[in-house]
């Protein structure tokens, strides 16, 4: 086993050098980080529950019998109660959060495309492609354009999100500058 004492300095890719062998986990990728044409896919995936559709349905005071009513939704053209639209889009965009994680701000949605249904037992993953990588001089941020889709357990996208974020630079990001 290596010495600590024999090494000067570590290097991890997840991980930034804030002390003497203190660590910070890496949180997000930096606006220089981005080019377009990337593709990320955000891990892990995530399996929604029917409990966690019911609750969101209730949260959102959505009375649409076809996410909570089994005997209802079984007369459907789906044959089975859909998990609601709000809850897929929270999931999916919260699995982009590690690729995300120094966005100074989401600037608003282009487009909000539901293309397949999701049902309680399907398991989401996320995958973002980075369609436009705008330097508007400012000197904190850029500006990205991405599409992120929602995928389910046999590859069919179910959701595709298309937004612009502005993502802090290298230099810029507040809290790598106070030694969080």
């Amino acid at each position: 086993m290596a010495s600590l004492d024999n090494r000067d300095s570590f290097a991890f890719a997840s991980h930034v050098e804030v002390g003497v062998l203190r660590f910070r986990e890496r949180s997000g990728l930096d606006f220089e980080d981005f080019a377009v044409g990337q593709l990320f896919k955000h891990r892990p995936g995530l399996t929604v529950s029917q409990q966690d559709n019911a609750e969101e349905a209730l949260d959102t005071l959505n009375q649409a019998m076809l996410h909570y009513d089994a005997r209802y939704a079984a007369r459907t053209e789906w044959g089975r109660s859909l998990v609601v639209s709000t809850l897929t889009i929270q999931r999916v965009m919260g699995m982009t959060s590690k690729t995300f994680g120094k966005t100074v701000r989401l600037l608003g949605f282009a487009d909000i495309a539901m293309t397949r249904p999701v049902f309680g037992g399907d398991t989401l993953y996320a995958e973002t492609e980075i369609r436009a990588v705008h330097d508007d001089g400012e000197p904190s941020w850029g500006r990205l354009g991405v599409i992120t889709r929602g995928v389910n357990q046999d590859g069919a996208v179910v959701c595709e999100l298309s937004y612009e974020l502005l993502v802090y630079r290298s230099a810029a990001v507040p809290f790598a500058r106070a030694g969080y």
